[in-house]
């Protein structure tokens, strides 16, 4: 069984870089069993030094790479803002808890992104009962907050077109 699971976690990883490596503005994939159309993606250098990627659609949705921890997590941004009150966020009748926060800079873009290379970014995670996230995203240069919402993906959720 470990050897299974084992399998699965590489061949999930090795989707996730294959992303990352093949990304191309006009490409896509499925995700959710819905085209992910490719418009730009972001490559963000954490403080501690690890690297993130976010790859964006035409329609405002991104997807958050991170090939270390073999996590993808489909986002989409939201009209609203939300303010935290202490550790939790309310939305859509939900509580979602403080689980993540870190900062970086983007180190490269490709494509059409709503980020600006060489900025400096914070984001926070917030996280429901069910997995669904809630992310901050705040331009430390100019203070700009955006707004997603998101749900983590597993190997099966994601294809090529």
């Amino acid at each position: 069984m470990t050897n299974v699971v084992t399998q699965r976690n590489v061949c999930f990883l090795m989707k996730i870089i294959t992303l990352i490596n093949q990304f191309e503005p006009g490409g896509s994939v499925s995700v959710l069993n819905e085209p992910f159309a490719f418009k730009g993606k972001a490559e963000f250098t954490l403080d501690g030094g690890e690297t993130r990627h976010w790859i964006f659609n035409d329609e405002a949705v991104m997807l958050s790479l991170n090939p270390k921890d073999e996590e993808l997590v489909l986002f989409e941004a939201l009209d609203e803002e939300l303010e935290p009150d202490t550790d939790i966020i309310l939305y859509q009748g939900k509580e979602y808890e403080f689980s993540y926060e870190d900062a970086g800079t983007v180190s490269h873009v490709e494509g059409e992104v709503p980020l600006d290379e060489e900025e400096r970014y914070m984001f926070t995670d917030y996280e429901s009962d069910a997995g669904e996230l809630v992310r901050l995203v705040k331009n430390d240069n100019t203070g700009e907050v955006k707004t997603y919402h998101g749900r983590v993906l597993s190997e099966d959720d994601i294809a090529s077109l």
